[in-house]
């Protein structure tokens, strides 16, 4: 079984150059096909989606790779930004969730807006909307993404993802249990129906998660 920490550091060599954000995989068949690593410094941080194929090995916090910093940084960024006069944000909002559009690009939004009501000679008000590189059959799942219970009652938040080996596919997640003290616990494959942005969907009833964690004790 391989064990992929979200927040493990990816290392070339003995060369720390980055950090995993998002593994990402494929809603249908539950096989990995990326990491997204975020890399650079704090004054310019960036995420890389790397190819799931990279990694030579994991542990508990690192995952362990031979391509080069190089070779990372030159790998597509996870998203891509591209910018919206505000006479195009309907077509955008049909096309696209708004909700892509970050908080913090909205000094886009309201600055130039400004200006243009003034009359200065900026170019047309709009807004940068950003988007990640995934496919329609994939979903990225992150560090506190939320478990739902069949019956819609919050179960705990992811911690790690489990793979079997050599393909890659999903073999359970650990979650946090409990809201001040946390613990872990292991929530199998079988028992997952949907990888979505915002949770994790289960087959199991919160009381169902509960009689199992009192098995495990």
């Amino acid at each position: 079984m391989k064990e992929i920490n979200i927040g493990a550091v990816v290392l070339s060599g003995n060369q720390d150059i980055g950090r995993v954000e998002q593994v990402v995989l494929d809603c249908e068949s539950f096989e990995a096909s990326h990491l997204v690593v975020r890399c650079g410094n704090a004054l310019q941080t960036q995420h890389r989606l790397m190819p799931i194929g990279w990694v030579t090995g994991s542990e508990h916090n690192r995952v362990h790779i031979e391509q080069t910093e190089a070779d990372l940084l030159a790998l597509p960024n996870f998203e891509v930004q591209h910018y919206v006069r505000l006479n195009q944000l309907d077509q955008e909002h049909l096309e696209h969730p708004r909700s892509k559009i970050k908080p913090s690009d909205w000094i886009n939004y309201v600055v130039p807006l400004v200006a243009h009501a003034l009359g200065d000679p900026y170019d047309p008000p709009g807004v940068r909307v950003t988007e990640s590189l995934l496919s329609p059959s994939e979903s990225a799942i992150r560090r506190g993404l939320p478990v739902e219970s069949s019956d819609g009652y919050k179960v705990g938040e992811v911690q790690e993802v489990l793979f079997s080996e050599p393909d890659w596919r999903l073999s359970g997640v650990v979650i946090a249990r409990g809201f001040i003290l946390t613990h872990p616990m292991k929530v199998a494959a079988d028992w997952i129906t949907k990888i979505a942005p915002e949770k994790i969907s289960l087959n199991r009833t919160k009381a169902q998660v509960e009689e199992w964690e009192k098995q495990q004790k």
